[in-house]
């Protein structure tokens, strides 16, 4: 821990033993872990520092300054305390000297702006096949859960699959120095956290920091169908594994698909290309879109030296994940498609784009909720994507949130009949007149149903209530 943060220890217990666990909640201490005291906006880790020793952590380590303000607590003699400048910083320091003691690890760092978990979980389930993996749970992918993700790094682990997430400049430039990636992959690079961001230019930035921080001798997985990535790929001295879905740029590309069929509910089916290779593979989710995750998790499976059929057996295995476009029936009979978990311009449209390609036969309804952090361009953005699922011929469009007028407003604005198109104020509003549909015979066999929003308004409530009419 000292050569790792370079910290001063206050107290070093004789004889000690190793750590068992590293952990930054007091309140899931492990016998003999360490606690790290983090300090946020509203709350300091040290507070709790005499009550971690207490509940059995066998060491601590916190910030030079609020030891400073209050001094150190009375602690038991086994206690082995360490002061840093940061604790933050210094999570990220023991979690690069863990990554750096296995360096014989392979590990895959990749980030977007939309797509990044399901990138995530596809290379997860092609790496799979032949590896041991470790790979980002649920949303740890910041700066304080990616060093927890690497503190679980273990002697069977064989690869790892790291997910890095940001809402601010110099975060993923941080993440890629702990977790020294072998293949860095940017999934795209579209209108989110705009907020933090400032634009699309500013998001390009902060994703490219991916590829400015991998090291040379390393390799960049780049999505030629999106210009932000191919522009940030440029010149670049690494070694460059390419895939595209899309036009004359396909041809160009290492890893490509044709063939594109969709199946409805079954999900797709498409030929992989991998240089000279082909064969033909089911993707079992639904969403054009999905076709080019999936050749970004091909990508990195012929980066890390699989062959083609062995990349299409990992992907027939893939499923989609936690509220994440999965598509289930209704005990009404009604199709829904759950992508509640987050919300961005791109990932809004491609699922409004899904929900319209779903062929059975029936009325459509998209319920949406706000899409946070987009800054100045808010309104315009919601207006956007109402006019969208206008034009892609969604029937009705229930809205909630601050937002929802943009949203309707738009999709009056694209052709969709007044009566069709509505904002609710709250959640309560929104499933009364669900349930009025409901009642009405409105969602039957055939019919479809997306629900999706930003992560703070727990679109998840609508599913849930929607999963009980009969």
């Amino acid at each position: 821990m000292l050569a790792a943060t370079g910290g001063t220890c206050l107290a070093r217990p004789e004889p000690f033993s190793a750590f068992s666990a590293i952990g930054t909640d007091s309140r899931r201490l492990q016998p003999n872990q360490l606690f790290v005291a983090l300090r946020g906006d509203t709350f300091d880790g040290f507070q709790f520092a005499a009550q971690a020793a207490a509940d059995g952590a066998t060491g601590l380590l916190v910030n030079r300054d609020s030891l400073q303000q209050t001094g150190l607590p009375e602690l038991p003699a086994s206690v082995a305390v360490v002061a840093v400048d940061d604790t933050l910083t210094a999570l990220g320091d023991l979690a690069a000297f863990r990554r750096a003691s296995r360096r014989d690890l392979p590990v895959v760092a990749l980030t977007g702006s939309c797509g990044k978990t399901t990138v995530k979980e596809m290379t997860a389930a092609v790496l799979g096949r032949r590896f041991a993996l470790l790979k980002t749970e649920g949303n740890f992918n910041n700066l304080i859960g990616l060093p927890l993700t690497l503190f679980r790094l273990a002697p069977a682990h064989q690869a790892a699959v790291l997910e890095l997430g940001m809402n601010r400049p110099g975060e993923i430039a941080r993440l890629t120095e702990i977790a020294d990636p072998d293949l860095s992959c940017i999934v795209n690079v579209k209108p989110a956290h705009l907020e933090g961001l400032g634009s699309i230019e500013g998001v390009a930035r902060a994703k490219g920091e991916l590829f400015d921080t991998t090291k040379e001798d390393r390799t960049l997985i780049v999505n030629l169908d999106d210009p932000h990535v191919r522009r940030l790929a440029k010149g670049r001295r690494q070694r460059l594994i390419t895939f595209a879905a899309e036009g004359g740029r396909r041809r160009r590309a290492m890893v490509r698909a044709s063939r594109v069929h969709l199946l409805g509910a079954a999900g797709l089916r498409f030929s992989l290309h991998v240089g000279s290779e082909k064969t033909r593979l089911t993707l079992h989710t639904v969403g054009r879109h999905n076709v080019s995750n999936a050749l970004a998790a091909a990508a990195i499976g012929h980066g890390m030296g699989m062959g083609i059929k062995e990349i299409a057996a990992g992907l027939e295995t893939f499923r989609p994940y936690d509220k994440r476009n999965q598509l289930e029936e209704l005990a009404c009979g009604a199709l829904l498609l759950n992508d509640a978990y987050n919300a961005n311009p791109a990932s809004m449209a491609a699922a409004l784009r899904t929900l319209a390609e779903l062929y059975e036969i029936g009325a459509t309804l998209a319920v949406l909720g706000d899409m946070f952090e987009l800054g100045p361009a808010a309104a315009e953005l919601h207006r956007e994507l109402g006019t969208i699922a206008a034009r892609l011929g969604i029937q009705r469009l229930a809205a909630v949130g601050k937002h929802g007028g943009d949203l309707v407003a738009g999709a009056l604005a694209g052709g969709m009949l007044p009566d069709n198109a509505l904002a609710f104020a709250d959640k309560n509003a929104l499933l009364d007149w669900l349930d009025g549909l409901h009642r009405d015979g409105q969602f039957a066999a055939g019919h479809r149903l997306l629900v999706k929003g930003s992560r703070g308004m727990r679109m998840e409530t609508v599913v849930e209530h929607c999963r009980l009419w009969r």
